[in-house]
């Protein structure tokens, strides 16, 4: 690659333990699919080799737009490109799409279509739920989903007590919707989200450079990481 990264990020020593933060990438809608995935592929790239750990927990979701629909051998180049670098992949509400491409599992914006999913998908796969109140947690808890990701709503209940509320009723993951830079994610990191969403800041990071934008985020999850609790 022709492009360099300042970073203080150094991995001198390596930790067995998984991150108690990840990032959480969600595609955003393009018709240049072979320049993001190849930019995904920076991205990737960079979350593992600016990591201190040698287990790294992260997730990329493809979210389907209904204008500019995409062929499935295009999604199936995102998932190939997450699998090669280790990271999770889910495609949202789309249960055909997700078995088509081989996708880790789907995240859903209803119990109803995440209980079809239930029934379609592997026993393996990944079930979540997109939610804005903590009436649809408490939900996702009530039908064993896997997680749930959590969005603002003027209808919706202030994220972070939705994430407190979900953090003492269970270790299943909660992954962070929002516009989120190495500052503005503080305190989500430290009531414990397990994923954060670090798509604005790649994909629009100042210098155009992906790469940049993942060490930045991962060097704010370990900043302001909570030492009360591991999530492993």
């Amino acid at each position: 690659m022709s492009e360099e990264i300042t970073t203080d990020v150094t991995p001198l020593i390596i930790d067995t333990e998984v991150p108690e933060c990840g990032l959480y990438i969600i595609l955003p809608d393009t018709h240049d699919h072979d320049k993001q995935c190849f930019k995904l592929g920076q991205a990737l790239h960079a979350a593992n080799r600016f990591s201190n750990y040698a287990l790294n927990r992260h997730i990329v979701e493809f979210r389907p737009h209904p204008e500019n629909a995409v062929p499935d051998r295009v999604v199936k180049t995102y998932q190939e490109t997450s699998y090669k670098n280790g990271f999770i992949f889910l495609v949202m509400d789309d249960t055909r799409l997700a078995r088509e491409v081989d996708a880790d599992g789907v995240v859903c914006s209803s119990i109803q279509k995440a209980t079809e999913a239930r029934k379609i998908l592997s026993e393996e796969s990944i079930i979540g739920l997109r939610c804005c109140t903590k009436s649809a947690a408490k939900s996702a808890l009530d039908h064993s989903l896997d997680f749930i990701t959590i969005y603002s709503d003027k209808n919706g209940d202030s994220l972070l007590d939705i994430l407190n509320w979900w953090t003492t009723a269970t270790d299943n993951p909660i992954a962070v919707e929002g516009s989120f830079n190495q500052e503005n994610c503080q305190s989500f990191i430290k009531a414990d989200a397990t994923f954060i969403d670090s798509s604005h800041h790649i994909w629009t990071h100042p210098s155009g450079n992906v790469m940049q934008g993942v060490v930045n985020m991962m060097d704010a999850f370990e900043r302001y990481r909570s030492n009360r609790k591991s999530l492993n």
